[in-house]
């Protein structure tokens, strides 16, 4: 590791104040939130072009994935360094599934509007 407490990853996300479980799930709800506000202005008042209204549910998509595997990974090394309860992996797990169902519920919509 290097000196100052942990790897450079983890120094970062301590500087912006993600240091915990809980604060997490709530940027990433609070992200989630924020893009699919930004996408509905878009797409109901016609400022984007067709291509980003297609990238932004297929980025939400990826983001919710890449978040259901970190909270995983980093759930699970957290249970395995610190001996932390499996509940909060759990709920982690829950909040990014839903998440990435209802981007893809999202990303289906898009898709169905924009076909008709």
């Amino acid at each position: 590791m290097a000196a100052g407490g942990g790897t450079a990853t983890a120094r970062f996300f301590r500087s912006i104040g993600l240091i915990s479980g809980k604060r997490s799930i709530l940027m990433l709800v609070v992200s989630w939130t924020l893009n699919l506000f930004w996408l509905g202005l878009n797409y109901f008042w016609r400022i984007a072009s067709l291509e980003v209204l297609l990238a932004i549910p297929a980025l939400l998509l990826l983001y919710a994935l890449l978040a259901l595997i970190g909270y995983v990974y980093w759930g699970v090394r957290e249970v395995q360094e610190q001996d932390a309860p499996y509940a909060s992996v759990m709920v982690g797990v829950i909040v990014a599934a839903t998440l990435l169902y209802f981007n893809f519920s999202l990303l289906q919509f898009v898709l169905q509007a924009i076909g008709q």
